[in-house]
């Protein structure tokens, strides 16, 4: 690719909760594979299932930074063998968005309780990667919003956005929900623009996914939708 003249990125992520399941295929079972069949234990800020998939375990405190070291361990990995971004994926429903929600978030320690400490992780994560890397362009993609009352919202990702240029990020990709079964999402063309709309009021330029099919609508012709 760089022999073309073009520049490539790599995303890490952590399931989570949503680790261990069948693939999505004809004829295949659903939900989560059971260890005795070649499955794993979750792990997930709290033990809450995603719908009916397993129930995870909850994360002890000491085993968080062993997880700030993984995800710095492979941004490492990925500049060694010449990526030139990496993105950080904390969203649809894996681990740093599970943390970042309060639906999935029950923690009493200092990884959750307000935005503070839900976004602790995604932003020891990003330091971590920064710290070893000061020149390397670190995106992260999140949910802008869970869809449901009581969950993430597009104010918290909007504060999030703030967090995160200081923390060393450098852009913010914004999509939404997939952390909770069948949330009421207004899926139509460029249903996530707004959303993105909203957290460009932070410092960090950001980009919407979702939908986006016509040339209209990438420069900016949208459907306002309101989120939770």
């Amino acid at each position: 690719m760089h022999s073309h003249g073009a520049k490539i990125g790599i995303q890490l992520a952590h399931a989570g909760r949503k680790g261990s399941t069948y693939p999505s295929l004809p004829g295949q079972p659903s939900g989560s594979v059971p260890v005795e069949e070649g499955g794993w234990e979750t792990v997930a800020p709290s033990a809450i299932p995603f719908g009916d998939y397993a129930t995870p375990r909850a994360l002890e405190t000491s085993e968080l930074p062993e997880l700030v070291s993984a995800f710095a361990a492979g941004a490492d990995r990925a500049v060694s063998v010449g990526f030139d971004l990496v993105e950080i994926h904390a969203a649809h429903g894996y681990l740093l968005h599970e943390f970042l929600s309060p639906l999935s978030n029950k923690r009493t320690d200092g990884y959750g309780g307000d935005l503070a400490g839900r976004s602790r992780l995604l932003l020891e994560v990003v330091s971590a990667i920064r710290s070893n890397h000061p020149e390397l362009p670190i995106s992260v993609r999140i949910s802008a919003t869970d869809w449901v009352e009581g969950g993430f919202t597009v104010e918290e990702a909007t504060e999030l956005s703030e967090l995160l240029a200081e923390a060393g990020a450098d852009f913010v990709s914004v999509s939404s929900a997939a952390n909770v079964p069948n949330a009421p999402i207004p899926v139509g063309p460029s249903y996530q623009v707004g959303l993105a709309a909203a957290v460009r009021r932070g410092s960090l330029p950001v980009g919407a996914v979702g939908l986006i099919t016509t040339s209209a609508q990438a420069e900016g012709s949208w459907q306002r939708v309101k989120p939770m």
